[in-house]
């Protein structure tokens, strides 16, 4: 464990959990798929939450009717979503979600580092975080970096390998049930924020509304066993215990 304690690293998802991409992914890949010539369906919508770009771009050629999709074509639908995301990006049409920049920094002047997970591919990632100062990330895994998806842990163990830590020791910050396996595969602490699709509670999970209600000293409180810290409370003083 770093020399802080625990959390040795936050692992951060970046699309629902850090900025405010969900909705926006959504309309693309809705506008994308009725160019194809497909239907847009609700169940589509969460099927495609937290997903790859490639997996994305297949499941869409799917529902318009390929169900075999070559490789070129699953090139061509991942290269438009991908250009169509990095302008808005560029225009500084997505926020970060509330709370984000607060805790990372608030993470950065502790000595605690944070690393980037996400599904997406690098060049969006790199584009988002630009705006934000040098090394407030420190350690960067992409959807297209080559290793298997979420809800696989393979993604967060490969972050804990570049930071040094243990997944153990970590708190993984999601918002899809997709993200939350691979934080929950990977053995480590997850934190789940609401977002599109709910998640549920569970052991070594803390569910919260919204980014805002965490704060470091409420990371260092989650327990190994027993009952998880709710946001805003703070456990008694010894010297207030009877």
């Amino acid at each position: 464990m770093s020399a802080q304690g625990f959390p040795a690293a936050v692992l951060w998802d970046f699309d629902g959990t850090l900025m405010d991409t969900e909705p926006l992914w959504l309309e693309l890949e809705r506008e994308e798929l009725e160019a194809l010539g497909g239907t847009w369906s609700p169940a589509l919508a969460d099927e495609l939450v937290g997903t790859t770009m490639a997996a994305t771009a297949g499941i869409l050629l799917r529902h318009a009717g390929r169900p075999d999709p070559t490789a070129e074509a699953v090139e061509e639908v991942a290269g438009r979503l991908e250009r169509a995301m990095h302008g808005h990006l560029g225009g500084g049409a997505v926020r970060w979600q509330p709370g984000a920049e607060r805790l990372l920094e608030e993470l950065g002047s502790a000595g605690v580092p944070s690393a980037l997970v996400s599904s997406s591919p690098a060049s969006l990632l790199h584009a988002a975080v630009r705006a934000l100062p040098a090394g407030v990330f420190s350690a960067v895994v992409a959807g297209d970096h080559g290793h298997r998806p979420k809800p696989h842990a393979a993604p967060y163990l490969a972050a804990c390998a570049q930071l040094g830590v243990a997944s153990a020791d970590c708190v993984v910050v999601e918002d899809s049930p997709t993200g939350v396996a691979a934080g929950t595969a990977a053995g480590a602490w997850v934190v789940a924020v609401r977002g599109v699709i709910p998640v549920e509670h569970a052991p070594r999970r803390l569910v919260v509304d919204s980014l805002e209600t965490i704060d470091l000293p409420l990371l260092r409180r989650l327990p190994r066993t027993g009952p998880v810290p709710q946001p805003g409370h703070r456990p008694p003083r010894r010297s207030e215990q009877t």
